[in-house]
C-alpha cells in the first residue's frame, strides 16, 4: 500500500478503463478524482496545525495545490532525498543513504486533469449539448498513469512553517509561510468576500509586516466598511465582507471638450 492510500481507487479505475464502455469510463473518472483529492489534501495537511483544515477542505485540489505552492515554491516538483551517513566538520565524508522519493503533480497539469475528469461527470449544458466532450479510454489512461506515478512516492515532506497575520481590511486571519516572508511575496486574504492583497516585508527573523497592496477600496453603501477593488473586474458583483450587501462596480467617464476655452468636461455618465 502506498503512502497516500489510493490503491483501492486506482485499482477500480484501472478495471473501469479496461472495460472501455462509456458508463465504466465515467466511473473511472470518479475514482481518479477521489485519488487526486486524497493525495493533494494529505500533502497540504503535512504543513501542520498552523493551517486549519477549514482553509482547504472545501477547496478543489488544484486550488489547494496552488495554495501549497505559494507556501513552498517547489512543492509541485519531484525530489529525491538522500542523507550522508557521516560528516567531518559539517562536510559529507561517508556514504549517502537514500531516504526516499517525493513526487507531486504539477499545478498546471492538475488543473487540466481535474477539470477534464469533472467534465465527464456532468450532463452537458445547453451550450455544450451540440458538441459534448467525448470520453476516451486513452485520455483517461494518461491521467491514470500520472496519478499512479505520484502514488508511488515513498516520502511526504514539508519544509516550511506558517505564521498568521490579520487582513488589514476585514481582519480575517491570513497564513504566511517562511518562504513567502523571505522572498517578500504578495499574499491574498483567504476571505472570498475580501481577497485584499498584501505585500509581505521581513523585518527580522521573528517579525514581518503585511501591508495593503494598491489601497484600492470603496465604502459599502450599507454599513460603511471598506472593501477591496483590486481583484474585481468591471461590471462584476461584489459582496461586502462585513454585512453582505451586494454592489456592482463599474467605471465613471466623461466627454472631454475639444474647445480649449472650456474649463471642464461635460459629464456623460458615471458609475460606482
Amino acid at each position: 500500500m502506498g503512502i497516500y492510500d489510493v490503491d483501492d481507487y486506482l485499482e477500480r479505475a484501472k478495471t473501469f478503463i479496461a472495460a472501455g464502455d462509456e458508463n465504466s469510463l465515467r466511473h473511472a473518472c470518479l475514482e481518479m478524482r477521489f485519488s487526486l483529492e486524497r493525495i493533494v489534501y494529505q500533502r497540504l495537511g503535512q504543513i501542520g496545525d498552523e493551517l486549519p483544515k477549514s482553509i482547504y477542505n472545501a477547496w478543489q485540489p488544484q486550488k489547494a495545490l496552488k495554495l501549497l505552492v505559494s507556501f513552498e515554491p517547489r512543492a509541485d516538483e519531484d525530489v529525491t532525498l538522500d542523507i550522508c551517513i557521516e560528516s567531518v566538520d559539517g562536510e559529507p565524508s561517508g556514504d549517502w543513504k537514500r531516504i526516499g522519493d517525493y513526487k507531486m503533480f504539477n499545478v498546471k497539469w492538475l488543473n487540466m486533469a481535474y477539470n477534464k475528469l469533472g467534465s465527464f461527470l456532468h450532463i452537458p449544458t445547453l451550450k455544450d449539448s451540440d458538441s459534448p466532450s467525448k470520453i476516451r479510454a486513452s485520455d483517461l489512461q494518461e491521467i491514470y498513469d500520472e496519478i499512479e506515478r505520484v502514488a508511488t512516492a515513498s516520502v511526504v515532506m514539508s519544509m516550511n512553517s506558517i505564521a498568521v497575520a490579520p487582513c488589514t481590511l476585514c481582519k480575517s486571519k491570513m497564513y504566511v509561510s517562511i518562504s513567502q516572508i523571505e522572498e517578500g511575496a504578495v499574499v491574498e486574504c483567504y476571505n472570498e468576500s475580501c481577497r485584499a492583497k498584501h505585500n509581505i516585508t521581513k523585518i527580522n527573523d521573528e517579525r514581518f509586516t503585511a501591508d495593503r497592496l494598491g489601497f484600492k477600496s470603496v465604502a459599502c453603501k450599507k454599513c460603511g466598511e471598506r472593501f477591496t477593488m483590486e481583484t474585481i473586474k468591471h461590471g462584476a458583483l461584489k459582496d461586502c465582507w462585513n454585512c453582505g450587501q451586494t454592489h456592482v462596480l463599474g467605471w465613471g467617464y466623461a466627454v472631454w471638450p475639444r474647445d480649449s476655452s472650456s474649463d471642464s468636461p461635460d459629464v456623460a455618465s458615471t458609475g460606482e
